[in-house]
C-alpha cells in the first residue's frame, strides 16, 4: 500500500510539473483555462457580444447625457432600436485584441485601453465623416482634444472600461453566453445576426440619403424615394440629434 501511495504521489508531482512547464511556455493556455473563454471568440460569441454591448452602451450613454446635460436624447447608431455600433464593435475588437491580457497588470491594461480606445474612436469619427458626410460627436470645446474627434478624458474612460471588462466581466459574459443563451439554439442567434445586419444596412442607406438631401441632391430611384419618405430629416434629427452635416 505504501509503495502504491508513493507511486501515485510521484505521478502527481510529475503531472503537476508538466502542467506548470506547459503553462510557462504557453501562458495563453493558462489564461484560457482560468477565464473559461475556450480560446478565440466564435461567431456565436461575437454576435451576442455585439448585440448586448451595443444595447447596454446605448443605455449607458443615454443615462450619462441625462445626468450631465439634463436631457433625454437618442444615442443610437441605428434607425431600429437602441443600439450603439461604436460600443458593440469596440467591445468585440477589444476582446479579440486584449482578451488574453487578463493576467497583465491593471496599469498595462489601462494604457492599452487608452491608446487603442482613442485610436478606435478617432478612426470611427473619420470614417463616418468621409462615408456619410456627418460628424456624430465633436469634442472641440473640451480640453486636450485632437481635432474634436477624441479627448484625453474620454480616452481615460476607454482605459477604465477595458480594465473592468477584461479583468472582471469578459470571462463571466462568455460563460453566460455559452451556458445560457446557447441553449436557445442557433436559430435565435441567426435571427439576431440577420436583424442587426439589416438594421446596419438600412441605417447606412438612410444616412447616405440624409447627407445627399442636405446637399440638395434629389432622389433618383424608387429606393431613394422610399428612404426619403420613411426617414425624413425630422426623423433622422430625432435619431441622431448631435449629428452635424459637413
Amino acid at each position: 500500500m505504501r509503495s502504491g501511495s508513493r507511486v501515485r504521489r510521484a505521478e502527481e508531482k510529475v503531472r503537476n510539473a508538466a502542467v506548470k512547464r506547459i503553462e510557462k511556455a504557453y501562458p495563453a493556455m493558462e489564461a484560457r483555462s482560468e477565464s473559461g473563454s475556450g480560446g478565440r471568440l466564435t461567431i456565436f460569441d461575437a454576435v451576442w457580444m455585439f448585440a448586448i454591448s451595443s444595447f447596454l452602451g446605448d443605455v449607458v450613454e443615454t443615462i450619462f447625457c441625462r445626468a450631465v446635460d439634463g436631457v433625454w436624447m437618442s444615442r443610437s447608431s441605428l434607425v431600429w432600436g437602441p443600439f450603439s455600433v461604436v460600443w458593440g464593435l469596440g467591445l468585440v475588437l477589444g476582446s479579440m485584441l486584449l482578451g488574453r491580457m487578463r493576467k497583465q497588470s491593471d496599469g498595462r491594461l489601462f494604457i492599452s485601453g487608452v491608446l487603442l480606445g482613442g485610436a478606435y474612436e478617432y478612426i470611427c469619427s473619420v470614417f463616418t465623416e468621409i462615408v456619410f458626410g456627418t460628424v456624430f460627436w465633436d469634442y472641440s470645446e473640451m480640453p486636450f482634444n485632437v481635432g474634436g474627434r477624441i479627448n484625453l478624458l474620454y480616452c481615460f474612460f476607454w482605459g477604465i472600461a477595458v480594465v473592468i471588462w477584461i479583468k472582471w466581466l469578459y470571462p463571466s459574459f462568455l460563460m453566460f453566453v455559452r451556458s445560457v443563451i446557447k441553449k436557445a439554439g442557433g436559430a435565435l442567434t441567426a435571427a439576431v445576426a440577420i436583424f442587426l445586419a439589416l438594421d446596419i444596412f438600412l441605417s447606412c442607406a438612410a444616412l447616405a440619403r440624409y447627407d445627399a438631401r442636405s446637399r440638395g441632391i434629389e432622389a433618383e430611384n424608387v429606393i431613394e424615394k422610399v428612404l426619403d419618405e420613411r426617414f425624413s430629416d425630422e426623423r433622422m434629427e430625432k435619431i441622431y440629434p448631435n449629428a452635424l452635416q459637413r
